[in-house]
């Protein structure tokens, strides 16, 4: 999936529709619910369950714990919404690991959630060059400063940016819940969902210019 985005987003580049230069990467990701998340067999033998999916646990913005069987859509986006990355796993899969597989390489900039925080990606960062815009997180004996709390705050007016695709997904496309078992099938179907998205936006663009 992540090859065919990318000549899609090179031919978009060659419109001078999306940035190749000076883009900042927003990365982030979102539970989806297997579309067989039960147990037992069916009456032809099958399994009712997809072995592929796993469970997602999170606290919702009230502190409520949420469960949820089935994949994360991960995705790299950048500030104006176009999907540069994107890859699925099973739902217990913690965002973290999925870093190095959105990473460009060449962004001006990283925005994420203190889900991505880690001494090994500001390190990484620092190599590459690029700009660490990732949230902080705060811990039992190291609570967060008033100053990163500050910097937080400045960081999710950007990092907002990255729930565009996922409402895409979830409110237009009907794809909350998978329609296929297995991952492979679901990295193919999810990246078709990138490639509408990514044409969708093209189009808006292409006539707001147009219009403007």
């Amino acid at each position: 999936m992540g090859i065919v985005v990318s000549e899609i987003n090179r031919q978009l580049e060659a419109q001078n529709i999306i940035m190749s230069e000076g883009r900042i990467n927003i990365i982030d990701a979102t539970p989806i619910e297997a579309s067989q998340p039960g147990t037992g067999k069916t009456k032809g033998g099958e399994d009712k369950q997809d072995k592929d999916a796993g469970w997602h646990v999170k606290n919702d913005a009230k502190g409520q714990r949420k469960s949820t069987y089935g994949y994360s859509i991960h995705t790299g986006v950048d500030e104006d919404g176009f999907i540069h990355r994107q890859s699925v796993s099973a739902g217990n899969l913690h965002d973290s690991q999925m870093t190095d597989e959105l990473l460009l390489g060449d962004e001006v900039a990283l925005y994420a959630d203190a889900a991505y925080s880690s001494q090994r990606l500001r390190d990484k960062l620092k190599v590459f060059g690029i700009k660490d815009q990732v949230q902080r997180k705060g811990y039992r004996d190291n609570p967060l400063s008033d100053e990163d709390k500050q910097r937080n705050k400045i960081i999710a007016v950007t990092r907002s940016g990255s729930e565009r695709p996922f409402a895409t997904y979830k409110r237009h496309y009907g794809l909350a819940k998978t329609r296929f078992m297995g991952l492979s099938k679901n990295l193919t179907f999810y990246g078709m969902a990138a490639m509408a998205a990514n044409f969708l936006k093209e189009m808006g663009l292409s006539e707001s210019a147009s219009t403007g």
